[in-house]
């Protein structure tokens, strides 16, 4: 059983892993809110890290710290932008479009906002609203989660595929765990990963390509 203070130190020990998975969200929320929610992660992991499997904890931490900094920001988007502002934004858009085509040349704030017959406080705040939800969809959507995109999953839908995906990757057996690990999660070539299990490159490509379609299979079951 792990006592408190072993968990304090290995949080300290594990403090940068935290900044640097964090630091790649700082641009929408503080550091240090991302910081302790990040910490929720690496106690999860702590608590349920198997000490007998060869997986390294840090590799192990990496999935519940990210997964807990993506349930705090999916939880805490309280600009749930709704199908009016939406709307607002599109003809906004257009708008702009329909504008330079015609003076041939970009149209002001207000000009805009005169032609669509809003006040321009209302667009503002619907511009503003659908940019931010907009920006996190694509900070979510980047290649921090390589592995959804490969197994065709979309973590902008729900916070619960996710879940399904970590379930699965619980399910494997150590070799296949391994292979996951070193592709997506320390970013490892199948040649480096080839050399890594004294395995060749063909060797981890099917192996690799097994694995994948089991998880995607088990996940659309």
């Amino acid at each position: 059983m792990i006592t408190e203070n072993e968990k304090i130190k290995i949080i300290h020990e594990h403090k940068n892993l935290i900044y640097k998975i964090a630091s790649k969200y700082s641009n929408y929320y503080s550091m240090e809110d991302l910081f302790q929610v990040g910490v929720i992660g690496i106690i999860k992991a702590i608590d349920n890290y198997d000490r007998s499997q060869s997986a390294k904890f840090s590799t192990y931490a990496f999935k519940y710290i990210l997964g807990e900094i993506i349930k705090f920001i999916s939880s805490d988007r309280n600009i749930k932008v709704s199908t009016d502002i939406l709307k607002i934004y599109k003809c906004y858009e257009k708008s702009k479009d329909c504008l330079t085509n015609k003076l041939n040349r970009t149209p002001s704030f207000y000009e805009i906002c005169s032609f669509m017959g809003m006040e321009p406080y209302i667009v503002k705040d619907a511009i503003e609203k659908a940019e931010y939800d907009l920006s996190l969809d694509g900070v979510i959507g980047s290649d921090e989660f390589a592995l959804e995109k490969v197994i065709g999953t979309d973590l902008r839908e729900s916070i619960d595929q996710r879940i399904d995906l970590n379930r699965e990757l619980d399910k494997l057996s150590e070799e296949e765990r391994k292979i996951i690990e070193l592709r997506y999660y320390q970013d490892y070539t199948q040649s480096e990963t080839a050399e890594y299990l004294g395995w060749n490159q063909v060797q981890v490509s099917r192996y690799e390509n097994k694995i994948l379609k089991k998880i995607k299979s088990n996940i659309a079951a």
